[in-house]
């Protein structure tokens, strides 16, 4: 079952009921008003909306839709880091790992008076003790960054492969929902059909949840979009759960 919504999350995530969710993995916007460099054959790709002012709350409201024992991954820049763990710890997580993914290629950066950039760095943290099913992953994930002819006209797309690779690793064998408040172009949820698992995705840019809809779409599921509203989401949660509507 997949659930698409189109909108702010710390919106939208108020619909998702306490305990209801076994991972959330995501790559929100880094507060840091980010342009690529990068070029798609033409201008450069647009900033990311809000990135100048990236709300906090979406950590609280993700350790109340976590069930006792549920997964959290979130990406984040080198540069904003340890603002992003004040804010998982405050939210009540129990930090667990530092995770870091070498991208196998450099950005631009400053040519001549700094390290080429070649990782994002990944937080792990639980809601509760999570023992992984598939034993001890390593906290250094390689997988290349996709080229600009690949990455579905988003600026900051993660390989579908490298989000597969976080839900093995995260997974405590019990399944369960994944939640990606900050969905993008669809990654995750792409990650998920693969893996058999059941996706909820927000996104806020109403372009990239087109894109996302649509590569999910090929990717092979049935989709319930924006339009099916709170009922799909019941619907899936019920399903999860086992309790009747």
């Amino acid at each position: 079952m997949i659930n698409l919504m189109q909108g702010d999350c710390l919106e939208l995530m108020k619909t998702i009921p306490d305990g209801s969710i076994d991972m959330v993995l995501t790559d929100p916007p880094y507060g840091m008003n980010f342009q690529s460099n990068r070029s798609k054959s033409g201008p450069r790709y647009d900033k990311i909306k809000q990135d100048d002012k990236v709300d906090p709350r979406w950590i609280a409201e993700s350790f109340r839709v976590l069930k006792v024992g549920g997964g959290f991954a979130s990406f984040c820049d080198w540069r904003t880091s340890c603002v992003w763990r004040e804010q998982i710890e405050d939210a009540g997580f129990t930090l667990k790992s530092q995770v870091i993914w070498n991208r196998l290629h450099h950005g631009i950066g400053d040519l001549k008076g700094a390290f080429a950039p070649m990782h994002d760095v990944i937080w792990y943290a639980s809601k509760g003790r999570r023992v992984f099913s598939n034993g001890r992953p390593k906290s250094v994930i390689e997988d290349k960054r996709p080229s600009a002819s690949q990455d579905h006209g988003h600026p900051t797309c993660k390989p579908t492969t490298l989000m597969e690779t976080l839900i093995k690793s995260i997974d405590d064998g019990s399944g369960g929902v994944i939640l990606d408040p900050f969905m993008g172009s669809g990654s995750t949820g792409v990650a998920a059909k693969n893996l058999n698992r059941d996706f909820i995705g927000i996104e806020l840019d109403e372009n990239y949840y087109n894109i996302a809809k649509e590569r999910i779409n090929v990717a092979g599921w049935s989709l319930r979009g924006a339009a099916a509203g709170v009922a799909s989401f019941q619907e899936c949660i019920s399903r999860i759960s086992g309790d009747p509507l």
